[in-house]
């Protein structure tokens, strides 16, 4: 498998050693006000996720596209498969396997938006609704969000993404249900049942967050929950925001009210389902003093 940055993609559209019988079309999208466009052929466009933006189904733009990519099938020099992924004309991705490619594409694309949009604020996490509210897991790739997310949603949660939780500019979460990915896995769909389907978790409301669950792995982590302060749930989110740069004021703004409604926890945890049972615990814990507090 080859899994490279490889320089400008007239290297491979313009040249022999893209395959024939691949003709190209043009695929648009936009989202959160980030308008994306796509140039692939029907054979590669098989093997992406529709719409390849969650929520987001094609169009027609108005208005030239804030980024553009390419994904091509092309030969490498010993004449295998190679799929080619370009953004903005500069080839930024090849593998030789189509799921890894297909793969790439779709963080690649998803990445922009988050990185480009003024309508929200994306933070690397895994989001669950759970009693009606949110939990969010904070954490980068490859931290096994995924695998507490699907934990969770085999204990009864719901599922709203297990890569970014998206912020609009008045706290609230929305989904972001891409297909998950675990573990050892390419792609998988969220595990069946009616609290984890795709279809229903694009129609679900945006919620207020309630839990911030500060988590790293350890092979041996033992659970121990220490209640963050205010400024310390939002650091957490904070750390893991994908425009925090290019957007500094509207982030602490957005991500203020989302630790206003919200507790947040740090621990280390074990293995998914363990973490899991002790979250549940815990979340439910809180909701009993709440309740116990309200009447």
């Amino acid at each position: 498998m080859i899994e490279q940055a490889i320089g400008p993609i007239e290297r491979y559209v313009d040249s022999p050693r893209v395959a024939p019988s691949a003709p190209l079309q043009l695929v648009s999208c936009s989202a959160y006000g980030v308008r994306v466009s796509l140039r692939t052929s029907l054979d590669l466009i098989e093997h992406l996720p529709s719409p390849l933006i969650p929520a987001a189904p094609s169009q027609n733009l108005e208005g030239a596209p804030h980024v553009h990519f390419d994904f091509v099938e092309a030969r490498s020099a010993d004449g295998q498969p190679l799929f080619v992924i370009a953004e903005d004309g500069a080839a930024v991705f090849a593998s030789s396997d189509l799921k890894v490619a297909s793969r790439a594409l779709e963080s690649h694309v998803h990445l922009q938006v988050a990185a480009l949009t003024d309508q929200a604020v994306f933070v690397h996490a895994g989001v669950v609704a759970w009693r009606g509210r949110a939990l969010i897991l904070p954490g980068p790739s490859h931290s096994g969000k995924s695998s507490l997310v699907a934990s969770l949603i085999a204990a009864g949660a719901t599922y709203y993404s297990d890569e970014y939780a998206v912020i609009d500019l008045e706290g609230r979460i929305h989904p972001f249900p891409r297909r998950l990915r675990l573990r050892g896995e390419i792609e998988e769909e969220p595990p069946a049942g009616p609290r984890a389907s795709r279809e229903n978790s694009e129609a679900l409301a945006p919620l207020h967050a309630a839990w911030i669950m500060n988590l790293r792995y350890r092979l041996d982590g033992a659970w121990d929950p220490k209640e963050l302060t205010p400024g310390q749930a939002l650091l957490a989110l904070l750390e893991n925001t994908v425009a925090v740069r290019r957007q500094s004021e509207l982030t602490l703004k957005t991500l203020g009210l989302v630790v206003e409604s919200a507790t947040g926890w740090q621990s280390e945890r074990g293995e998914a389902s363990a973490a899991t049972q002790e979250m549940v615990r815990l979340m439910d814990a809180k909701d009993r003093c709440r309740d116990t507090r309200d009447t």
